[in-house]
């Protein structure tokens, strides 16, 4: 008997891209450091207020949301995003002061900031919104690796 997915016989159980892309991002720092030296391979923080900058959501739109960046950039680095919404309804206490308190540790002072960093949290990074979608954020983030 050949076993199929539930969404091999059910299409609309596929999941979406816009949900697979939302899924790879981590909110919890801890695990996302673990999971980061686990894999080998760094953290790029993402630093946003989602539902007021308009800079942070036009990096998300053209470039964090497409499924093609992912999966490049998700070879390299585990994803965090570190969010500071007006609406912080959706967000736990211990959330939005883990949020707080990494601001503080990594000096931030405009959104959006990425932090591109060691498995440690170590940075060695640290970049914004830059033109050009998905391909040149991808070789924009690798010159800046490649300069760790």
């Amino acid at each position: 008997m050949t076993e199929t997915s539930s969404s091999a016989q059910n299409p609309a159980a596929a999941p979406s891209s816009a949900s697979t892309t939302e899924s790879v991002w981590l909110t919890d720092f801890e695990a996302a450091k673990a999971r980061a030296a686990e894999e080998d391979k760094d953290l790029l923080m993402d630093f946003s207020g989602s539902d007021w900058c308009y800079w942070c959501k036009k990096l998300d739109g053209e470039v964090f949301s497409k499924p093609g960046f992912v999966e490049e950039a998700g070879k390299q680095f585990v994803f965090v995003k570190i969010d500071f919404p007006s609406d912080k309804s959706g967000q736990s206490r211990q959330l939005q002061a883990q949020n707080q308190r990494l601001a503080t540790i990594y000096g931030i002072q405009g959104y959006p900031t990425v932090i591109l960093a060691y498995p440690d949290g170590t940075p060695y990074a640290r970049t914004g919104y830059q033109e050009g979608g998905p391909d040149a954020y991808l070789a924009h983030l690798e010159q800046l690796r490649s300069q760790r």
